[in-house]
């Protein structure tokens, strides 16, 4: 049989003592039930060491490692689950009761309270007998049988695991949804400053492409409950020049855990889930869905679409550019964009290496409005709008909403909007019935606009919303909407426009406003695939280009290892270097007015398979459009190649050609591109070449925490993250991070945890010095919104030694004998082989091995290890040969 001791020095690396007990003997005692008693089912299960071949295992006393619990009365940080659902780690007092072998946990109510059990309901449960004497209350440390206080609880500690689970019956369990984290739990962090950032870059090496960089930062400074925030971009173009700074938003920012709402100071935007989101400077309060359960939470958007070549996408919401990066030739996901509010449609710019630029509109909203029955959601928001482009007067807000469950199947919702010469009201009714969900509201408008006509201008927008899943079929409606506006309905930033208009004796009448929209998306599962559709169409009030529609059907599937997908869409090309703006005075202003441009047809085939079935095999796809429009057709065809570098998935690259041929002169394309995905950032590098243009880009994201230990670098944070201390132990890999390992100074950030909710941080030691060893690997978390949770992990550090001792006659060392250090503490364990792993002792001096009481049951480990020079890590475990005498008194020793 294989032991430890018997692989390579490496392989025995971070085990302390106590591990070393549980690897040298229980595992090498062949499993206690091989060798346990058959003559009686109830007799304790022994180890049984005269299997081994040492010659003196009988001699051995291993009665310690026949007590299921040896732990000690003190303090110990323990994992404890409630009916089979983890419940955090917590530090518990242990204590040995009489009869007792070891030292078992003991509980009190204010934990149990934490732990969702309800003292009241088990208090109610008591007899009411007045002639009977009040029972005495529950002392403050329960120890032991936890039945005795909670009836038909049970309670088990695993010693090895050092972990406790307990049993309740749910009556005695606090109501609560599926997923409830207990508020006591949420953490806020440490004090600090944090960045998080994205760059891109391309450069026009040759051809009539122009040079562009972009810089998008979220930064910020945690204080206590405060979440001081600013998002903002600089964009350059060699063409335009520097750009002005966007301040996307600035705001100070707390919880009010109680009331599961959030106080917001500054610029930022409205909650855009009954009324539409606006950009104001003033105060907010608003409940967050995220201080509720996870099935209690809300939809991000995703954005999909397709690249030509190594191209730039642009993510804008409400006239500002919220995410800019860089993405390979293909299919592509941004499923990491920051929020800015919860409502406002998306627009989607594509730019392409020779500069072409496609743009789509992803809508987002929420609806229908359903709540559960009693339960609320309200936005409040005063303050002044702030309205990209717009230097006009900033009027004055004020805007609310409130949303109520008032039976399981039906909820209330509306909202009001005042503002200077503008007055908006919202109504609305959300239902669920058996043939779907679905809300219908109205919502009024009145805007004064002084010289036209009677100075008034009124209108009402009609909306409604279906929601289906017809899981029998494989049918889902995801989303089904229709909205229709009069003439006369303007919505707070289209007022705010058409007054400006007016103030500047522009025609308002040539202003775009949207006079009815409808939006559909279905999926339905056909075959061994799926077939999805969507279909967006839209037409204003006030000008002439009539109807704009766009749709995509696709479906795709697998046969065997082929993945394949066929879709066709139609979609809005702009030509670059024209963006819709109107000249207002001395102000750039936006609007809808100008020309949408040319309308592309795209039919696309996709075809992709692994070459081989390794980690690391590449993966081959071939893309076939055909694209038709104003200008005439195309068909372009494209082969690609992409795969990963290394066994850690943090090298990737990508390879693929192109032809296009049809309308216009013939092109070719190449393109290239090498991702480096890592702890501290995520780079990519791009070269594509067409006809007479090419072009080179590169992007990196990535984040930073300033803390009290220094200035540690991350990847892109996320909602929550956490800072992890784990001295001595640089190159220690996070277990549910991407790459991400402890630097130098013992420190790494989990970027992206999950507010309001438990997370789990976990820790690999592969990749540390041999001299650190790790007390405890995981530990879990609730942050809140924006924080910085530290976790601290507690090391032993002290030099790795293997021993190899034999007796004086010879022989091998008695299997499962203890070694203690010259304090008196065991520092290990003898396994098989006659070896031994001790940590933390002197460069010289002596072990003793100790297998039974007596002198004759002990000897004397003389050593000297070599020097280690001064700071420099061990990497690997020092050997030491020597003998086992019978006397204390120091002796020659050999080392190596």
């Amino acid at each position: 049989m294989t032991m430890p001791f018997q692989r390579p020095i490496r392989a025995g690396r971070h085990l302390g003592p106590s591990t070393l007990r549980l690897a040298g003997v229980m595992t090498g005692g062949l499993m206690c039930a091989a060798f346990a008693r058959t003559d009686a089912l109830a007799a304790p299960l022994l180890f049984d060491l005269d299997a081994f071949s040492s010659g003196v295992a009988s001699a051995v006393d291993i009665t310690r490692f026949n007590q299921g619990n040896n732990l000690s009365p003190g303090k110990y940080r323990i994992d404890i689950l409630v009916n089979g659902h983890q419940a955090g780690r917590h530090e518990l007092p242990f204590s040995r009761l009489p009869g007792e072998t070891g030292a078992v946990p003991c509980l009190d109510w204010a934990l149990l309270t934490r732990l969702g059990i309800s003292e009241e309901k088990i208090d109610a449960e008591k007899p009411k007998d007045n002639a009977q004497p009040p029972a005495a209350p529950a002392p403050t440390a329960m120890c032991g049988d936890i039945g005795q206080w909670i009836p038909q609880a049970v309670a088990n500690f695993d010693a090895g695991a050092l972990e406790l689970s307990l049993s309740v019956p749910q009556v005695y369990m606090k109501s609560s949804v599926r997923g409830y984290v207990d508020p006591s739990l949420w953490d806020d962090g440490i004090d600090a400053g944090l960045a998080s950032y994205h760059f891109a870059a391309s450069s026009a090496t040759r051809g009539e492409g122009d040079d562009r960089a972009y810089l998008g930062v979220n930064s910020g400074l945690n204080l206590g409950s405060w979440r001081l925030r600013h998002q903002g971009a600089q964009a350059w173009n060699s063409k335009t020049g520097i750009q002005t700074y966007q301040n996307t938003a600035t705001y100070l920012q707390r919880n009010f855990n109680t009331w599961q709402s959030r106080l917001t100071i500054g610029d930022s935007f409205s909650s855009g889930q009954v009324l539409e989101s606006t950009r104001m400077r003033g105060i907010s309060l608003a409940t967050d869905d995220r201080m509720l359960p996870q099935s209690q939470q809300g939809y991000a958007p995703v954005v999909r679409g397709v690249a030509d070549s190594n191209a730039t996408v642009t993510v804008s919401q409400n006239g500002y550019t919220i995410y800019e990066t860089t993405v390979a030739p293909g299919p592509f996901v941004i499923d990491d964009l920051f929020p800015t509010g919860y409502g406002g449609d998306l627009t989607v710019r594509v730019t392409e290496a020779n500069g072409r630029i496609t743009s789509n509109i992803i809508p987002y909203s929420v609806a229908p409005q359903l709540l559960r029955s009693g339960t609320s959601r309200y936005s409040a928001t005063f303050g002044q709008v702030r309205q990209s482009g717009f230097k006009g007067a900033n009027p004055i807000t004020f805007q609310g909403t409130l949303q109520y469950g008032l039976l399981d199947d039906l909820t209330l919702y509306g909202g009001t909007t005042y503002s200077e010469g503008y007055l908006q009201g919202k109504v609305g009714v959300a239902v669920n019935t058996p043939l779907g969900a679905f809300s219908l509201d109205a919502t009024d408008s009145r805007t004064q606009v002084p010289g036209y006509g009677d100075g008034v201008v009124s209108g009402r927008n009609l909306g409604i919303s279906y929601n289906k899943n017809l899981p029998q079929s494989g049918t889902n409606f995801v989303l089904g909407a229709y909205r229709f506006s009069t003439p006369g309905y303007l919505s707070l930033s289209d007022a705010v426009s058409v007054r400006q208009l007016n103030s500047l004796g522009r025609d308002i009448d040539t202003y775009a406003r949207r006079k009815s929209r409808i939006d559909l998306t279905v999926s339905q599962k056909v075959g061994s695939g799926s077939l999805s559709f969507y279909a967006s169409s839209s037409d204003y009030w006030g000008r002439q280009q009539g109807r704009e529609t766009s749709y995509s059907i696709s479906y795709g599937a697998a046969w065997r290892r082929i993945n394949w997908n066929l879709s066709a869409q139609r979609s809005r090309v702009e030509d670059s270097g024209e963006p819709s703006q109107q000249q207002l005075s001395d102000d750039v202003f936006f609007s809808r007015t100008s020309a949408l441009g040319r309308v592309d047809n795209r039919l696309m085939l996709t075809l992709s398979m692994p070459l081989g079935g390794g980690v690391r095999a590449p993966n081959i796809s071939t893309t076939l459009v055909r694209n038709t429009g104003q200008t005439g057709s195309t068909l372009q065809e494209q082969v690609g190649i992409d795969g990963i570098l290394d066994d850690e998935a943090s090298l990737s690259y990508g390879l693929s050609g192109s032809r296009a041929t049809g309308a216009g002169n013939p092109q070719g394309n190449f393109n290239a591109y090498g991702n480096y995905n890592g702890g501290m950032a995520n780079m990519r590098a791009g070269y594509s070449h067409a006809n007479d243009d090419s072009q080179v880009s590169f992007s990196a994201n990535g984040g930073l925490i300033a803390h009290a230990g220094g200035l540690t670098f991350s990847q892109y944070l996320g909602e929550a993250s956490a800072l992890v201390h784990v001295p001595n132990a640089e190159g220690a890999l996070l277990s549910n991070s991407y790459n991400v390992k402890v630097n130098k100074a013992g420190y790494a950030v989990v970027s992206s945890l999950r507010a309001y909710q438990t997370n789990n941080v976990g820790i690999d030691p592969h990749g540390t010095a041999q001299d650190v060893e790790l007390k405890e690997a995981t530990q879990t978390v609730v942050p809140t919104l924006g924080a910085v949770a530290l976790l601290k992990f507690e090391t032993v550090s002290g030099r790795a030694v293997v021993v190899k001792a034999a007796q004086e006659n010879g022989q091998p060392l008695p299997f499962a004998a203890q070694v203690f250090n010259e304090q008196g503490t065991e520092v290990g364990v003898i396994g098989q082989a006659s070896k031994a792993f001790v940590r933390g002792i002197a460069e010289q001096g002596t072990l003793t091995v100790k297998w039974r009481d007596g002198a004759d049951g002990r000897c004397y480990i003389h050593y000297q290890l070599p020097l280690q020079p001064r700071g420099q890590r061990q990497q690997s475990a020092d050997l030491l040969h020597s003998r086992c005498v019978s006397t204390p008194v120091r002796q020659e020793v050999s080392t190596r």
